[in-house]
């Protein structure tokens, strides 16, 4: 059974009359039109988005690692800068505990492309953590950059140690970053 995709298409606009004698029945029927077309139009959007999302799952490409990461600790923060890439949505900055990263601490998407660059505060406290950037394209991630660890500065009077997640992030392509309405 084949299936074939339904076509709906805008109605015509009315015949106006014109004159001052028609003004209140033209100015009914082109709303009466505008609010077909806007129901038409409304019930159209989930169908086009459920097509490219399809579109993207099956078409897309996963982009290449991230290159160029470096973690600076500086007093209070771990400063994370890599190289900017071309044609990702975005990326997604894994930090753990360890350096195998299998103890996440944290998971943090950064939506826009443009910027290479995150900061994750940690409080005056002399802390190690270990990074990894992944970008992503719509739905696919590419690999991880290589793990890169780095410590934090403390001065005077230190802090506790910030205290772990309640769960555990997962990595983004076990659980990837969701957006919109499929969260």
């Amino acid at each position: 059974m084949t299936r074939h995709p339904t076509v709906q298409r805008l109605p015509s606009p009315p015949p106006l009359r014109g004159g001052l004698a028609n003004h209140d029945a033209d100015i009914k029927a082109m709303s009466e039109h505008l609010n077909a077309m806007t129901t038409i139009l409304n019930q159209s959007l989930p169908e086009i988005q459920n097509a490219l999302n399809t579109v993207q799952q099956s078409g897309a490409k996963a982009p290449p690692p991230v290159s160029g990461l470096t973690v600076t600790g500086k007093q209070g923060l771990f400063h994370i800068t890599w190289n900017r890439m071309v044609n990702v949505d975005g990326y997604v900055v894994v930090h753990a505990s360890d350096t195998a990263m299998t103890q996440l601490v944290g998971r943090y998407n950064i939506p826009d492309g443009n910027t290479p660059v995150h900061q994750i505060p940690v409080g005056n406290v002399a802390v190690t953590g270990s990074f990894q950037v992944y970008a992503y394209q719509g739905n696919q991630y590419s690999d991880p950059s290589p793990a890169v660890t780095a410590t934090t500065l403390a001065y005077a009077g230190m802090e506790a140690a910030p205290p772990a997640p309640p769960i555990a992030p997962q990595h983004p392509k076990i659980a990837p970053v969701r957006s919109g309405p499929n969260l």
